[in-house]
């Protein structure tokens, strides 16, 4: 598994973007795809948003994540991935389609085993253009999140919850251990989301 490659995931609107922009100096960051294929799909008066043909939209992240990993895995050094392809896993089963082709492409797209993920914290969340879902949406769309990425074989490490900048500090301290050594430990089982 590669060591330089990070992961940071969660539910939508824990933070991650907002964390991830305040950590850009310690690492080349890669955005999130799911915004991007939805921005792409909208400037094209596309169907293929995750409200009109979540199949399709599935495909699309899948496609574009894979394309992430490869154009990252080029550049060296440090990378951190706003989500990654796993995510992809629980994008497809919250719509009820088969989530085969996103295992199969977690299995061979691998990044550093521990993964930062960011929890669902209800005094932080809002909705926007894309993210229109209720907080109770998020929490549920998280323990797919939790789940997917523990059957991919990942430790998830939680972000602990706090001002950007400490988040972003956390975040930075992380990814400095290229390795992800020792010292970190894994979050701890499945408690209530608050």
């Amino acid at each position: 598994m590669p060591t330089n490659l990070h992961i940071v995931t969660g539910a939508p609107g824990t933070g991650k973007t907002a964390l991830l922009r305040s950590s850009r100096t310690a690492a080349r960051t890669v955005a999130e795809p799911a915004r991007e294929v939805l921005a792409q799909q909208r400037s094209v008066g596309g169907d293929s948003a995750w409200d009109r043909n979540p199949e399709r939209f599935v495909e699309l992240l899948l496609q574009s994540s894979i394309d992430k990993y490869e154009e990252a895995r080029m550049w060296g050094g440090v990378v951190v991935f706003d989500r990654g392809i796993p995510d992809c896993i629980a994008y497809a089963e919250l719509a009820g389609i088969d989530p085969t082709p996103s295992i199969e492409a977690a299995t061979t797209y691998r990044y550093n085993r521990q993964v930062l993920v960011t929890r669902p914290w209800e005094e932080i969340y809002t909705t926007d253009d894309e993210r229109k879902g209720t907080f109770a949406d998020a929490v549920a769309f998280h323990r797919l999140i939790e789940s997917a990425y523990d059957r991919a074989g990942y430790t998830l490490v939680e972000i602990p919850r706090g001002p950007v900048e400490d988040r972003a500090a956390y975040v930075r301290s992380f990814i400095g251990r290229r390795d992800g050594a020792s010292g970190w430990t894994p979050m701890p089982g499945r408690r209530p989301f608050a």
